[in-house]
């Protein structure tokens, strides 16, 4: 900024930042306005062409007050009131719901555990770690027919047992 520059800015400055606070309401919203005129009147205050500095100041300051308006206006129906926050719905579980899910779990992998080994084992296999059968029947050195029948006995206990607790 040159020297002449600095001088209109130190001349007009608060005069434009009260009229922008007047009409845009929040002081940093009124700053950034007034930071976009100056950015704006430059170029043309420097080549001459303008005859009332104040006036084309003012009337660059309104146009983005009102177009800032209007872009609000546009957006508004996406934007939420910070307010508004609580009532939005959350998608976590309460705590109930949560504490439940765990005491499932909790008792799932105990079910698990209470399988025979290589039953157990051919499940953990398949179930976490995402094996296919034939994957599973080359590392263990078995039938792909003897890990599906682990795997039918696994599932049958588990649902057996699960089916008779929710029933209790």
């Amino acid at each position: 900024m040159s020297h002449r520059d600095a001088a209109l800015v130190a001349h007009h400055h608060d005069a434009l930042s009260a009229y922008v606070r007047s009409l845009a309401g929040s002081s940093p919203q009124a700053a950034d306005i007034v930071q976009e005129t100056w950015t704006r009147a430059i170029p043309a205050l420097r080549a001459g062409k303008v005859a009332n500095v104040r006036a084309f100041l003012y009337r660059i300051a309104r146009n983005l007050v009102i177009d800032g308006a209007r872009d609000r206006g546009k957006w508004s129906p996406w934007i939420i009131d910070e307010d508004l926050g609580d009532l939005i719905a959350d998608d976590a579980p309460c705590a109930e719901r949560a504490a439940l899910a765990r005491d499932r779990l909790r008792l799932l992998l105990e079910l698990v555990e209470s399988l025979p080994p290589r039953c157990r084992e051919v499940f953990a296999m398949r179930k976490i770690e995402g094996l296919d059968e034939a994957e599973i029947a080359g590392r263990l050195g078995v039938t792909r027919g003897a890990v599906e029948k682990h795997l039918r006995h696994a599932l049958l206990v588990l649902a057996t047992r699960l089916g008779e607790i929710e029933e209790a």
